[in-house]
């Protein structure tokens, strides 16, 4: 059963925020989560990302990710049965297969391109590990993710919401995955991909919902208790992990000022935003997103796209080449 919300309820202020108190018993009715969920599964983005990169064979995903092979046919064959990657036999003499890239999967591709740019930006030393080109306009390009409607940078100030009347749910059980949060200086294994950097932080659960109640106007210590099943020591916790990793800054705690987020923590936005829309196109059966961005000064609707830096467009995989500063197949 559903907590009714005024249906497509505009979020106009700060302190109208219809979406910023989660009502008691009741949880958000968002795909974000499990976008993420799916993301940071055991080896899966791993095996996608290589799927992005050209990989097609069961030799190669073994060479390039030295996966265990129980493991990776095992994860291959989730992510066939979940329509993520399309087997497709090498010939009548053999039982081998290819793996492509569904249309599914081919839709994560912004996601991808969106991580990698807020690593490169954020999480990374020097130059980025890979150099983008896109075939479809001839230039070397960096991701941008603006509105679609009107071609600005993606950016959380500004942008209120619509909700629909089913966005409160009852909630499942939540279980967090068991996931260290990384220390300070600590690097992803093999490939030095901004990707992966930006995965192992926002991969645990805890602290990708702490940073999207930020997005929903919450600030203070108490709203994350009262808005997440989370303990105190957790949450005090996470937040310190946050602070020391720039995403959030403590205010002052003789004003109650709570935290708030940097620059760096802004820019998380976008690539969470392109989260939802993936989840909303593919994790909810058609229906209508419960949750919509809009301008808060004109109510106009939003939707996030990542383009390329130099055409506008939306680059597909198939039209992306790469320049590494390290050997792809060896990783």
């Amino acid at each position: 059963m559903n907590a009714r919300a005024p249906a497509l309820a505009i979020v106009a202020g700060e302190a109208q925020r219809a979406d910023r108190a989660v009502p008691a018993g009741f949880a958000r009715n968002c795909t974000m989560g499990d976008t993420i969920t799916l993301l940071t599964r055991p080896w899966a983005f791993l095996i996608l990302r290589e799927a992005f990169f050209g990989a097609r064979r069961y030799s190669q995903f073994v060479r390039r990710l030295a996966i265990p092979r129980a493991t990776l046919a095992a994860t291959l064959a989730a992510l066939v049965d979940e329509g993520l990657l399309v087997a497709e036999s090498r010939g009548e003499d053999t039982t081998w297969k290819n793996y492509r890239l569904s249309d599914k999967s081919r839709d994560l591709f912004p996601v991808f391109l969106g991580f990698m740019w807020f690593g490169d930006k954020w999480l990374g030393d020097g130059l980025p590990p890979l150099a983008l080109f896109h075939k479809a306009c001839g230039s070397w390009f960096s991701p941008r993710i603006v509105w679609a409607e009107t071609g600005e940078a993606v950016d959380p100030r500004g942008i209120a919401v619509k909700l629909a009347s089913d966005y409160w749910q009852r909630p499942s059980v939540i279980q967090p995955r068991r996931r260290r949060v990384p220390g300070e200086g600590e690097h992803p294994r093999r490939r030095p991909c901004s990707v992966e950097r930006l995965l192992s932080i926002v991969g645990d659960r805890w602290t990708f919902f702490i940073l999207r109640e930020f997005f929903h106007g919450n600030t203070q210590f108490q709203d994350f208790l009262d808005n997440l099943p989370i303990s105190s020591s957790i949450l005090a916790g996470r937040l310190r992990y946050l602070v020391s990793a720039g995403f959030i800054e403590r205010g002052d705690e003789r004003a109650r000022s709570g935290y708030a987020l940097t620059r760096k923590g802004l820019d998380i936005y976008g690539p969470m935003i392109l989260m939802k829309h993936w989840g909303d196109a593919w994790l909810r059966d058609g229906k209508r997103p419960t949750m919509q961005f809009v301008d808060a000064r004109n109510r106009d609707e939003r939707t996030a796209v990542l383009v390329c830096s130099s055409c506008g467009e939306a680059p597909d995989p198939r039209d992306v080449a790469y320049r590494a500063g390290y050997d792809l197949e060896d990783g």
